[in-house]
């Protein structure tokens, strides 16, 4: 699927919750709580992602699932926080997506390239949260 301005805006009002502690990330918003879990966590940057729905195609829970697991088991040498992706579309299920902290920018974005995401979340503590569109 290609990355249009219907899908940009889509991803830009999602809210990306975190389980535990409960946090909601928003693009281009500050997060006290979020700078703080990151900063008890020691580290400065962190990026949010999931495996689910390979560019936008729809799969199975099961298959989602599986995609799931394997990204988890990738991301193992990192702390990281389970939650979802809640858009405001309510056609498309939420997703299971994963906090990672302390994840380089770079290594962020090949992980999502790998489970073919069109988008993954990136941030920096004191910064606001940012869309990085990974395909056109």
């Amino acid at each position: 699927m290609e990355i249009n301005d219907d899908l940009i805006n889509a991803y830009t009002t999602t809210k990306f919750h975190v389980f535990i502690p409960p946090i909601i990330i928003e693009i281009g918003k500050r997060n006290a709580e979020l700078d703080t879990l990151i900063k008890k966590d020691g580290q400065a940057e962190w990026a949010y992602l999931t495996a689910y729905n390979p560019y936008s195609k729809e799969l199975t829970n099961k298959e989602n699932l599986l995609r799931q697991s394997q990204l988890i088991s990738k991301i193992s040498d990192y702390k990281f926080y389970e939650g979802e992706g809640v858009g405001e579309d309510p056609t498309w299920k939420p997703e299971r997506s994963i906090l990672i902290v302390g994840i380089k920018k770079n290594e962020a974005i090949d992980l999502g390239k790998e489970f073919e995401q069109n988008a993954i979340v990136y941030g920096k503590i004191n910064e606001v949260p940012e869309l990085i569109t990974l395909k056109n």
